[in-house]
């Protein structure tokens, strides 16, 4: 009988990279297309691949899910893969995206760390974006971030801790959130009642999102029901920064600052020696 050899897949020593963003249909994807050239240059060796986790944009775009892009990675040979969210708090997406991706068999991941996931990231993080607030003499500051319906996230006791940490830090800076606590009226009201409210009328809305999207244009700088129109009608100046890429101008999300892209790129490096030790 003649014996018939069995083709054996070569399996991939170095662990894929996913980076892992909510995902968007809008011109913010330029923060993302940066950071995955930031990504490729770090690890020209690498398998890079990117995974959406929200389901409409994914049937928008084509970017495949957690689940699509690991099974896509472990048929072409890869055992091992280190996940990257783009998240900036550990919350409950961050939860249930690293518990889906170590559910998938036959892959050994390790999960970076998201932005702020340790108070030293905050020091950190905030040593850069504080080099664009408006200084007191010039006005306020207003850093906007995302938020959470869910009174049970975990994120809401670091956005709790952040509204305590900023007013200590920058006596004419406030913290928001779009979808949760501390929300728009709270933190406008304690910029009204600021003993300076009427003497400077400028105010600096800082997105504190990776990419400004459609909540930076409807919920930040939108003319219905956003903080731009609620400062406006008080007689505020309101203005957002953006910055200059390839030619084109978008607002300045935290993915355009300098710096924060190279944090998360430590993240991955984290990970990446959590996988040679464990």
């Amino acid at each position: 009988m003649k014996e018939r050899k069995l083709k054996k897949r070569t399996l991939k020593e170095n662990p894929a990279i996913v980076i892992a963003a909510f995902g968007t249909t809008s011109r913010g994807k330029a923060a993302y297309d940066l950071f995955d050239k930031k990504v490729r240059e770090r690890y020209p060796t690498y398998e890079i691949q990117w995974a959406y986790t929200s389901e409409i944009i994914r049937e928008k775009t084509g970017t495949p899910g957690i689940l699509q892009a690991l099974a896509q990675l472990e048929n072409s040979g890869y055992r091992k893969a280190i996940i990257q969210p783009l998240q900036i708090f550990p919350g409950t997406e961050y939860h249930e995206l690293i518990e889906t991706s170590r559910s998938f068999p036959g892959m050994r991941i390790v999960a970076g760390e998201t932005l702020l996931h340790r108070w030293q990231y905050v020091h950190e993080v905030f040593a850069l974006v504080a080099a664009s607030f408006l200084k007191i003499d010039e006005g306020f500051n207003i850093i906007v971030a995302h938020g959470t319906p869910l009174c049970t996230d975990p994120a809401n006791i670091l956005y709790l801790s952040l509204e305590s940490y900023i007013n200590q830090r920058f006596s004419n800076t406030f913290f928001a959130t779009v979808d949760g606590f501390p929300d728009k009226a709270h933190s406008l009201s304690k910029l009204f009642a600021h003993t300076n409210a009427e003497k400077r009328k400028n105010v600096r809305l800082i997105p504190f999102m990776f990419i400004s999207g459609l909540h930076f244009e409807h919920d930040l700088m939108g003319d219905n029901d956003s903080f731009k129109s609620a400062l406006q009608s008080k007689g505020y100046q309101v203005e957002c920064l953006s910055v200059t890429h390839e030619n084109q101008v978008y607002s300045k999300g935290l993915g355009f600052y300098d710096g924060i892209p190279e944090l998360f790129l430590n993240r991955i490096e984290r990970a990446m020696s959590l996988m040679e030790v464990y």
